[in-house]
């Protein structure tokens, strides 16, 4: 069981000048932490444009931010294998949004970038681009009608992962595979997910998220959780000199004392309707949300839910290493995966220490897609030049 300290902040302490987005350092932490989570032969999905041939009727795109938390890909490629899906997954800086350049500034060199994964992402003819990210569906969408009204057609449709699952579900119909269609109990959940305080298009993903919950057999949806009285995890706040809304967490801040009260207001607000688990559907939203998990309220991803009821179960590998809270344990429990990628010992037990125990965050770049509206990037990547050139060195 975690023991928060609270010892440490992100970026150091408030009389420190807070270091600006490095967005290279950003794609190697995402990097480093993924290759602690999951085994090199686990990886099915395209980091570039070469390995799989041939046409595909849907085209997944990962994202880039939710490396940091892969049981999230690895159960979103399950789902779509186990809804008998034709799709061919991608993630990764290949086929980066370029969002994050335009909240700091330099729309133009956004769009080249999300241009550039459009043209990768139409490798496989698809008519069909489901994202799983939001900022990423808020791009591509943008640049994808820019084609259309500037030659009369686009590559494909884009649609969020939340949406393509239900219309999904919906046109299968009795013919989707559940493991229990009728299980003897039902279990009722709270649901986090953002709305239109942060963008629009989060009205749609809540809904179709509340909408498939109410499919999945077992699962009854019992309402929004609120926020704990510290705050939202998932909420970042600005501090003296951010250059947008992308500042620490609600764990930067808070000692034990006030972790373990917050998991105790969830849990009474839980059990005051009956509720077993709070469910995220958001990467970044989880990722925060699952520090506060607990064996009497876990927090729980809504698509593993759905999993689940296919027949599919992947742990939640960020969650449970997280929450060791032990180097040792945690660098013995992710041997399998660091050691596939020839990470040697030495430097395992570093990333471990970086992003396992809760004081991790001091390292964490926190980018500019966490929130829409956000900029992190330092003045001098809004020049196009540097900004191409960070572009070719990142591999975008």
């Amino acid at each position: 069981m975690v023991q928060y300290t609270g010892r440490q902040m992100m970026g150091g302490s408030d009389d420190q000048e807070p270091e600006p987005f490095d967005p290279k350092r950003n794609y190697e932490s995402l990097q480093e932490c993924y290759r602690l989570q999951v085994r090199r032969d686990e990886v099915s999905w395209e980091m570039n444009t070469t390995d799989r041939p041939g046409a595909a009727e849907v085209v997944l795109n990962l994202s880039c931010g939710v490396q940091g938390t892969p049981h999230v890909m690895l159960t979103q490629v399950a789902l779509f294998k186990a809804l008998g899906i034709d799709f061919v997954a991608t993630a990764g800086t290949k086929f980066c949004c370029g969002r994050p350049f335009g909240v700091a500034g330099n729309p133009e060199l956004s769009n080249r970038v999300a241009l550039r994964s459009i043209e990768r992402l139409a490798t496989w003819k698809s008519t069909i681009n489901v994202q799983c990210c939001g900022s990423c569906l808020v791009q591509f969408q943008h640049n994808v009608q820019q084609l259309r009204e500037q030659t009369g057609s686009a590559p494909f449709e884009v649609i969020h992962i939340t949406e393509y699952l239900l219309a999904k579900l919906k046109e299968l119909g009795a013919a989707v595979p559940w493991v229990d269609p009728q299980p003897k109990r039902n279990r009722r959940v709270l649901l986090h997910a953002e709305g239109a305080e942060v963008h629009a298009t989060k009205v749609g993903q809540r809904n179709a998220v509340i909408e498939t919950l109410g499919l999945i057999p077992g699962v009854e949806y019992a309402g929004l959780v609120e926020a704990p009285s510290v705050g939202s995890p998932c909420r970042s706040d600005l501090r003296p000199g951010d250059l947008g809304d992308v500042g620490h967490t609600v764990l930067s801040d808070i000692n034990t004392a006030e972790y373990r009260a917050a998991q105790a207001e969830l849990l009474e607000q839980a059990r005051a309707v009956g509720a077993e688990a709070i469910v995220t559907h958001h990467h970044k939203c989880h990722r925060e949300w699952s520090k506060f998990s607990s064996a009497q309220l876990p927090v729980i991803h809504y698509q593993s839910l759905l999993a689940n009821a296919l027949g599919v179960t992947i742990p939640d590998r960020f969650r449970r290493l997280w929450q060791l809270d032990d180097v040792d344990r945690i660098l013995a429990e992710t041997r399998p995966y660091w050691e596939s990628w020839g990470i040697a010992e030495d430097k395992a037990r570093e990333l471990v220490q970086t992003y396992f125990v809760p004081e991790y965050e001091a390292a964490v770049q926190y980018c500019a897609c966490d929130k829409d509206g956000g900029a992190c990037f330092p003045a001098q990547l809004r020049d196009t030049a540097g900004g191409d050139g960070m572009c070719r060195e990142l591999a975008i």
